[in-house]
């Protein structure tokens, strides 16, 4: 089968694969679709990616079979993959409860980032990794669980407070997708920083109140003169002029929230961080959080057509990432059929 391969080199490639055989405890997934994620753009430079790994971790399918000792699932049954959806329970950051970060690698590797994820016709995966999808989300819809479980876990640990101002910085998919959470949870008024035209439209169209682009209107002289300083930020787009920016704008104990994955160390301008006494948090992957995504998507709360700029198929792939890095497009989801 062929596969969109992180290959030895460090680079991508669409090539040949065997086709997966389930183990004990896994089942053979065929893939439907699969997006195309911010940090696979930039899998050299994070240097977490298993070379030699098919990558592809928000992706959403059927069971096509079933290994040994697997309960409750069947060929044809419908899911939606959490990467890293199988901790193993006894180490101890899992029975802190933080089962995002589930330490024991041999257990709850993460799919198309560590062992072979959804840029395949098919992938061998643990059971533990699925998460059903039911009749009324669709499998396109379902291949945003896992980046709404993300938004999801950042509006989460913020903390954030009915009727508060927020800034997101970036409109991203995860900025766009935290944008309209923010709207679902009732912020009274939501400002979105992004440099691109199109992204700002999207946003605007998504339920961002206004839309400032930072390169023609610098935020510091805007917030806190002709704009209230939010309480709360969500830096996203993980530029490194955004950590300057959030403190800058933000109110006194305002609540900063990390989401976007640098390339590179990002100075943090702590100063102006401690003497506003901010709170700075972070947040990574998700650990139920996905399961909420579902019954979003199930309940049509949030519209992921209107994010989804295009479809592709997996002999495409290597110019949709051209179209990304080019700024194009927002979100484009691969069908890896065969």
């Amino acid at each position: 089968m062929r596969a969109l391969v992180f290959n030895e080199d460090g680079e991508y490639a669409v090539m040949e694969r065997p086709m997966p055989e389930p183990e004990p405890g896994e089942v053979l997934f065929r893939t439907h679709y699969s997006g195309i994620c911010g940090t696979d753009l930039h899998a050299p430079l994070l240097g977490n990616y298993t070379h030699d790994v098919v990558i592809g971790h928000e992706f959403a399918g059927e069971v096509v079979s079933v290994g040994h000792g697997v309960e409750g699932w069947r060929a044809g049954d419908r899911a939606a993959v959490h990467p890293k959806g199988n901790p193993c329970g006894t180490c101890p950051e899992c029975r802190e409860g933080w089962r995002n970060l589930c330490s024991d690698a041999s257990v709850s590797a993460s799919a198309g980032i560590v062992i072979d994820g959804g840029m395949a016709p098919f992938a061998r995966l643990p059971v533990g990794k699925l998460r059903r999808l039911p009749d009324e989300v669709s499998l396109l819809e379902g291949a945003w669980a896992e980046p709404i479980a993300i938004a999801l876990r950042s509006v989460s640990r913020s903390g954030f407070k009915v009727g508060r101002r927020a800034v997101v910085i970036g409109s991203g998919p995860i900025g766009l997708l935290v944008t309209m959470l923010l709207r679902h949870a009732g912020a009274s008024s939501i400002t979105v920083l992004e440099p691109s035209k199109m992204r700002r439209d999207k946003a605007a169209e998504v339920g961002a109140d206004l839309t400032i682009d930072p390169l023609t209107d610098d935020p510091a002289t805007i917030f806190g003169s002709s704009l209230p300083r939010p309480d709360f930020v969500f830096e996203c787009s993980a530029a490194s002029s955004a950590l300057g920016a959030a403190v800058e704008i933000i109110k006194p104990h305002g609540t900063l929230t990390l989401v976007g994955v640098p390339m590179q160390p990002v100075p943090l301008p702590s100063f102006g961080a401690i003497t506003k006494e901010l709170n700075i948090r972070t947040s990574v992957s998700n650990t139920d959080e996905i399961e909420l995504a579902i019954d979003l998507l199930a309940a049509k709360r949030l519209d992921v057509g209107a994010l989804t700029s295009d479809i592709v198929p997996l002999e495409g792939v290597l110019d949709a990432f051209e179209r990304l890095e080019r700024g194009e497009a927002i979100k484009i989801l691969v069908q890896p059929t065969e």
